[in-house]
């Protein structure tokens, strides 16, 4: 699995959501970084805990600023981050192996970051960061 490790692809122009999406890239790090080195027990389900508990405030907020925007496709994306929500709670309430929960979260945490962030994030982006992306994708392929 690639690396947690922040990308400016996965700004969308928002101050307060870009530094959250870095922030949620960090503690993803930190579970990836303390599960990979051997650590205690408790301070991987301590790192996934913060993680799992800011990844709620960071949708909360994420929700919020769609909602300011009027963003029209909201309950399609609050659903997407209901889901997650409910797989992490899966994973949390049926992982009894530390190994496996943390296997889990890395694994959902990379098709969120890789996937949510650059593919549904990105379409809330204001009108001049998405006409930044396309000009950059255009040129990128001529």
């Amino acid at each position: 699995m690639e690396e947690f490790v922040w990308r400016d692809k996965y700004s969308i122009g928002n101050a307060q959501i870009d530094a959250e999406h870095l922030r949620l890239v960090e503690l993803a790090g930190v579970v990836a970084t303390l599960a990979d080195s051997g650590e205690q027990m408790a301070r991987i389900k301590e790192a996934v805990v913060a993680l799992y508990d800011y990844v709620k405030t960071h949708f909360q907020h994420e929700e919020e600023y769609m909602l300011q925007l009027g963003y029209p496709r909201y309950e399609e994306h609050k659903k997407l981050h209901q889901e997650i929500i409910a797989e992490m709670n899966a994973i949390m309430k049926h992982s009894g192996n530390l190994d496996v929960l943390v296997y889990k979260f890395k694994r959902l945490m990379h098709s969120w970051v890789l996937e949510h962030i650059l593919t549904e994030d990105s379409r809330i982006a204001p009108p001049k960061k998405a006409e930044e992306k396309t000009d950059s994708s255009t040129n990128e392929a001529g």
